[in-house]
């Protein structure tokens, strides 16, 4: 690019243009402006949208088993009513063998329920082994 220009003075100043700090300004400039320039009006983005959600049945071998509480702080695990008492909840979701095999369980409470209650069933899925207690949620 630039070449060494010999002077007649004998200072040893070096009279070369020096290109890369304006190439690094000029580049910045250009990158600023790239990323400031908005897109064309009418640019259309392709998107991917599923037309029908995906259902999970309930007899599917690999849904979380769902603990369900009523309104009236009735437990239960799918079809099958789970005691009141700590101990023997606990050992009734220890000796489930599809829990014990996943080692995870969700939990839908009614809003009614108090929350003392959805904590107590979530210890008692813990100390019953189930490694990952979840929420269930309702559609929204």
């Amino acid at each position: 690019m630039a070449g060494n220009v010999q002077s007649d003075d004998d200072s040893g100043a070096l009279s070369e243009i020096n290109v890369t700090p304006m190439v690094d300004v000029l580049l910045s400039l250009l990158i600023i402006f790239m990323v400031a320039t908005p897109p064309p009006p009418h640019e259309q983005i392709p998107l991917d949208v599923p037309q029908e959600p995906k259902v999970q049945k309930q007899d599917d071998p690999n849904s979380t088993l769902l603990i369900t509480i009523t309104a009236e702080g009735k437990v239960s695990l799918g079809e099958t009513a789970l005691s009141d008492d700590y101990d023997t909840m606990v050992d009734e979701l220890s000796k489930n063998e599809k829990i014990q095999n996943d080692g995870r369980v969700a939990i839908d409470a009614d809003p009614k329920v108090n929350y003392g209650k959805v904590i107590r069933v979530m210890a008692a899925a813990h100390e019953s082994g189930v490694g990952s207690v979840g929420l269930a949620s309702d559609k929204l």
